[in-house]
């Protein structure tokens, strides 16, 4: 039985994620807005509250969540797609925003499993927009570029841990369906391109995802994994 953090939680990936690791007979705890009802009572299952908007507030409430908790590895899963809109378009705010929650919000997670618990693995969940400016994504590539950045850093600084950033397969979730629906493939044709693709079900993304986690053990630290590029059998 392991230990498993998970941070988002509320919906999709994160709450697939931590349904398959009880099912495992793993033991999850996770953050985010909400408590996913499927797992509220579940005796495996710890829950904390938290916003992962305000940076300030994941700095203060982690460290007591997992404190002494020794954890087999976290997940970074939390982010949020932006309005779609051109860089020129895009006011410094909203960028500063979306950096708090895809980017620094992370920093202060992993800054605190760091320092007041033990863990063997750091996984962040990347997105291939990271590799390619597509029109109107900018705030949200930069964001994650940003974050695999940061994790290869954090490797190089800390060489006990192993840190990886892993893109899955497209996935349907709840939140890629309503950025897809509100989003216009006309004015930014990077939508049509995503509508046309290949989109996995949870039930097939999620077993994919996890045998992930263990493979890129086996590559070094720092590293940034596509699974749809990259073969499981290749890892």
């Amino acid at each position: 039985m392991k230990n498993i953090f998970i941070a988002g939680i509320s919906s999709g990936i994160g709450r697939a994620l931590a349904e398959a690791y009880i099912q495992r007979g793993d033991s999850v705890y996770a953050v985010g807005r909400h408590v996913p009802k499927s797992l509220t009572s579940h005796p495996r299952f710890t829950f904390m509250s938290l916003d992962l908007f305000d940076p300030d507030m994941v700095r203060d409430a982690l460290r007591a969540f997992i404190a002494g908790r020794p954890l087999d590895h976290a997940v970074l899963n939390a982010s949020m797609y932006p309005e779609m809109r051109g860089m020129s378009d895009t006011p410094l705010d909203a960028l500063r925003y979306i950096m708090n929650v895809n980017l620094w919000s992370h920093k202060h997670i992993i800054d605190a499993l760091l320092a007041h618990t033990q863990t063997e693995q750091i996984v962040s969940l990347g997105t291939n927009s990271a590799l390619f400016g597509h029109q109107g994504m900018g705030a949200f590539t930069i964001s994650k570029a940003a974050l695999a950045s940061m994790i290869e850093v954090y490797a190089e600084e800390h060489p006990y841990v192993h840190f990886s950033t892993i893109t899955p397969k497209l996935t349907q979730t709840p939140t890629l369906s309503a950025f897809l629906k509100s989003s216009d493939p006309q004015r930014y044709p990077v939508i049509q391109k995503i509508r046309d693709g290949l989109i996995l079900p949870l039930s097939q993304a999620i077993p994919e995802l996890i045998a992930g986690f263990e493979k890129v053990k086996h590559l070094p630290s720092g590293s940034h994994v596509d699974l749809k590029r990259l073969g499981l059998s290749d890892l």
